[in-house]
């Protein structure tokens, strides 16, 4: 009897020392920095002058298609604007973020995200990346980013 309850003892040891080793690995895995690049499409809304938000829809690495909501506010410069946004993936997981840019031209912008957050995989996400947009008449807006992110 002693054999056998030493046997069980060894193998749930072993079971305990490899799902600790798993949730290492995965540990390990959930802050590894990532490529994260996408385009969208959106609506520009202003609200006052320097105030706007902009519906997009796209599709990124990580988040598959998504919606997300940005609030922009541009500078008393006129060329600058800072804002926040929020990110929807296909399967309701929200990823938020900071950004700064500015005015490269009347139609054209460049500028960084700052990854801050979100839910689901996303709720301890951080990293940036760099991002470039085009308005032919302040209503509609393309962008393009691309950068690195860790969740």
């Amino acid at each position: 009897m002693q054999t056998r309850s030493r046997r069980a003892a060894a193998l749930t040891l072993a079971l305990l020392l490899a799902m600790g080793a798993a949730s290492t690995c995965q540990a390990g895995k959930r802050g590894a920095e990532r490529p994260f690049k996408g385009h969208a499409s959106g609506i520009a809304t202003f609200l006052s002058p320097v105030e706007a938000i902009i519906d997009y829809t796209g599709h990124a690495t990580h988040l598959g298609k998504f919606t997300r909501r940005e609030y922009l506010f541009i500078n008393e410069d006129g060329f600058t604007f800072q804002g926040t946004m929020t990110f929807v993936a296909a399967n309701g997981d929200e990823l938020d973020l900071d950004f700064v840019g500015m005015f490269i031209s009347p139609t054209d912008a460049i500028g960084t995200y700052t990854f801050t957050g979100g839910t689901g995989r996303f709720v301890d996400a951080t990293g940036t990346a760099e991002f470039e947009a085009y308005t032919p008449d302040f209503v509609h807006v393309r962008v393009r980013f691309d950068g690195t992110i860790s969740y």
